[in-house]
């Protein structure tokens, strides 16, 4: 077993990862988590990654979803070939129901964690998605 009993990770013997199988496995972890509020705007999006992930995750705020949300955002993250050791880009569109200044925070307080987890083995966005799923809009 990879890793170890139980362990996360690798097994010590095991090659690292490359670029393109974690950010593969990162897209399948946020597609798991955010269903159909994720979407790979990468136009050969199906089968494994053979670009830097380009996507769309559709923000809610804490607990609302479907037609009694008056309030989301798009968050459009675009990633460079060395994601996720290297930050990628951030950009929020399409705001409902929330001012400029509480885009512009919202982007800061992304950029900010996308900073913070940069290069970590099981974080990236995926390890993000708690983070973002609370962030209050």
């Amino acid at each position: 077993m990879a890793g170890g009993r139980g362990a996360p990770g690798r097994g010590r013997d095991e090659p690292p990862e490359s670029y393109p199988q974690r950010q593969d496995h990162e897209l399948q972890a946020l597609e798991a988590i955010y269903g159909a509020d994720f979407q790979d705007l990468r136009p050969d999006a199906c089968g494994p990654v053979k670009e830097p992930p380009e996507i769309n995750l559709v923000l809610y705020p804490q607990g609302l979803t479907g037609e009694e949300v008056y309030v989301k955002v798009d968050l459009r993250v675009k990633c460079p070939p060395t994601y996720p050791d290297v930050v990628p880009e951030i950009e929020l569109k399409n705001a409902k129901g929330l001012s400029n200044e509480s885009v512009n925070l919202l982007k800061s307080r992304l950029e900010e964690l996308a900073k913070k987890h940069c290069g970590e083995r099981q974080q990236g966005w995926g390890g993000l998605t708690p983070t973002l799923k609370e962030v209050q809009l």
